[in-house]
């Protein structure tokens, strides 16, 4: 008992404002047992919601050849779900605030699960769509609607930073067993039993949202469906668009129907805001231009990829396997997790613009390094730079959240996230057609001169162009990991040097693209946490006027 006196006597002698201060939200920084709770779950939720995220590259292939896919279903595939989550996006940042957060939590995992049940259970690639489409509409809603309590039920500075960071670490728990299974999984048993992981995954976040999440306070809210809907269907037809310029080019009917729906979709929706007195579509976040900024930071932050073009040169260029390869990227995870650790630390003792501009400068850092890597640099190098890359990045990502959602006034928390989520989406899906754009246009140019100067059948470097460029859409690369290479089995000395010279350029321009948004939040100023409480006072005290 001696011991809690102590800490407080040496304050008050300090000389100066500033210390009481400090000493103030250094003790405040330590999370209650409520907010702890909320905490754990809303982790274990997010968590659970990535295991198919993770894993979704080593079921492709496998699930193709055994459905007997179409090309064009087989491209589908691997569309749909970005496609559901985007459907989902807004809505359930609107539901969440019609039917309580637990409870759309809770429908949302249970969804999650049916849907990959189906997927699971499937004769045939139309019914693996359906149950894929479900399964990501479920998954997205957990994402934003989780994101949006959790900033709601952290009020104070200090508990969202250690909240944020703690939420960070959930993607790299997750990777750092995920993939390991499924790899080994599927080589042991087949794809339905990583797809039975997904199922289990989706009732663990249903049961884990009724047990850890706080209950839904009454609420008689009605609200309309229609503009949420309408935003999540443009934004799934704008990214759409965008994967379809990448796989088929700009003239392709794909790319001129998906641009044509949204906008269609962006019109109606713009028609709706303003004849609907009040929609439920809150843009109201948008107004200010601190949040616009940091949409912007988000947006430009997926360009880099580097850890799913190194998981392409892993195979291509030192010849691991599939299993191999994550295998090699545990150290990588492990980096990461120090990087949310390390980063919710530092938001407490520097401040959120500080932790997330050094953390993005870092992580431009390591991109700018991959430049240097040639076909002879040693594995341990090359992981030595994913690693500073995964950690970098990791640790930017709480700043981030933490920035965007501390914007969000008291019951637009789901609003934020949606954008939040939107803009990562939208960058993802942009970032997919430049870089690989710019990749692989590189690899073939390096190839195909290769071929020309030994006297060889330029259309080769055509083929195998084509052949990994398959596997490049928004959401393989949001996995991490590259598809398992089947056409290139054994890949010459052409073809390793044209790959690390692609690498190099992906480097350069995914380096400079980092740093760009590293000056954007470095630049940004938010509102402090006094001038927020003073701004919601004074509305408090101007409503009884």
């Amino acid at each position: 008992m001696s011991d809690v006196p102590g800490p407080p006597q040496p304050g008050p002698p300090q000389p100066g404002p500033p210390q009481p201060a400090i000493r103030h939200t250094s003790r405040r920084s330590a999370l209650t047992q409520q907010e702890k709770r909320l905490v754990i779950g809303v982790c274990a939720l997010i968590a659970a919601a990535l295991v198919s995220t993770a894993t979704f590259n080593y079921i492709v292939l496998p699930m193709i050849m055994s459905l007997d896919a179409s090309e064009s279903q087989q491209s589908l595939l691997r569309q749909l779900p970005s496609i559901g989550a985007l459907l989902m996006i807004f809505i359930a940042g609107v539901l969440g605030q019609r039917i309580g957060p637990r409870r759309l939590l809770v429908w949302c995992g249970l969804l999650m699960a049916v849907g990959y049940f189906v997927v699971m259970v499937s004769p045939a690639m139309g019914v693996t769509s359906a149950g894929m489409l479900l399964g990501s509409v479920g998954q997205e809603g957990i994402f934003v609607v989780s994101v949006g309590m959790l900033s709601a039920g952290l009020a104070d500075p200090k508990a969202r930073a250690s909240g944020f960071a703690m939420l960070a670490m959930a993607t790299p728990l997750v990777y750092l067993v995920a993939p390991v299974a499924a790899g080994a999984l599927v080589g042991l048993t087949g794809w339905r039993v990583v797809i039975g992981m997904w199922v289990l995954a989706g009732l663990a976040a249903a049961f884990l949202a009724k047990r850890l999440l706080p209950p839904d306070e009454a609420s008689d809210t009605r609200v309309e469906l229609w503009t949420p809907a309408l935003a999540g269907f443009a934004l799934a037809c704008l990214v759409q668009t965008a994967n379809n310029i990448s796989q088929a080019g700009w003239a392709a009917t794909p790319t001129i129907v998906w641009g044509g729906a949204a906008i269609l979709a962006t019109v109606g929706l713009v028609v709706l805001m303003r004849r609907l007195p009040e929609p439920s579509l809150d843009i109201s976040v948008l107004r200010h231009g601190g949040f616009r900024l940091l949409l912007v930071v988000i947006l430009l932050v997926p360009f880099a990829s580097m850890a799913f073009y190194a998981t392409v040169g892993a195979q291509f260029v030192y010849g691991y396997g599939v299993f191999a390869t994550s295998l090699i990227m545990i150290p990588v995870q492990v980096t990461s997790l120090a990087g949310a650790w390390l980063s919710g630390r530092m938001i407490r003792r520097s401040g959120i613009r500080a932790t997330g501009t050094i953390a993005l400068v870092l992580t431009s850092v390591a991109l700018f390094l991959a430049a240097t890597q040639r076909v002879s640099t040693p594995v341990v190098v090359s992981l030595l730079i994913v690693c500073l890359y995964s950690g970098a990045l990791t640790a930017a990502n709480a700043p981030m959240t933490n920035a965007i959602m501390n914007l969000a006034a008291k019951g637009s928390e789901g609003s934020a996230a949606a954008f939040r989520g939107a803009s990562a989406s939208l960058g993802n899906a942009i970032g997919v057609v430049i870089m690989s754009a710019i990749v692989f246009s590189t690899f073939q140019s390096s190839l195909t001169a290769s071929i020309q100067a030994s006297g060889g059948d330029v259309s080769q470097a055509v083929s195998i162009t084509t052949s990994l460029r398959d596997g490049v859409s928004s959401e393989q690369v949001a996995s991490q990991y590259s598809v398992p290479m089947t056409e290139v089995v054994a890949a010459d000395d052409d073809q390793q040097s044209a790959m690390v010279q692609a690498y190099q350029v992906q480097g350069i321009v995914g380096g400079a693209v980092v740093l760009v948004a590293a000056l954007i939040f470095g630049l940004y100023r938010g509102p402090s946490a006094p001038k927020r409480s003073h701004r919601r006072r004074r509305r408090v005290t101007a409503e009884p006027k």
